[in-house]
């Protein structure tokens, strides 16, 4: 197991090669953008999930291209990419939701952070 950190660029990399679209199956390297989706689901694994300031962690991510971006479509799947590079994908039925005290938690943060940026930066 690879020990160092990866630097953005190589994590972008990694994903755009490696990984499928989350929404439609389509590979993402013909993506122009990484569409990075924060899902409202529990991880079954440890690595790739993200977290809020607030301590809560190790919630769902999935990507999506450009395409399914634009279009709104939402991911079926969640993607796990292991230090070694090993991509699985968990269908996101398939995930606990988040507990409702989390969710309002998670609402609260992104009013907070609306209030401090603006409308326009909050997206």
């Amino acid at each position: 197991m690879d020990k160092r950190k990866m630097n953005t660029e190589e994590w972008v990399e990694r994903i755009s090669e490696g990984v499928k679209c989350c929404a439609c199956g389509k590979p993402l390297k013909n993506s122009k953008n990484l569409h990075i989706v924060l899902l409202e689901r529990k991880a079954k694994w440890e690595d790739n999930t993200w977290g809020t300031i607030a301590g809560t962690s190790g919630y769902a991510l999935a990507v999506v291209c450009d395409e399914c971006a634009k279009k709104g479509i939402e991911p079926r799947y969640a993607v796990e990419m292991s230090k070694k590079g090993e991509v699985r994908y968990h269908p996101v039925s398939e995930l606990e939701p988040i507990p409702e005290k989390e969710k309002l938690l998670l609402e609260t943060l992104v009013a907070l952070r609306r209030c401090v940026l603006g409308e326009d930066f909050a997206g």
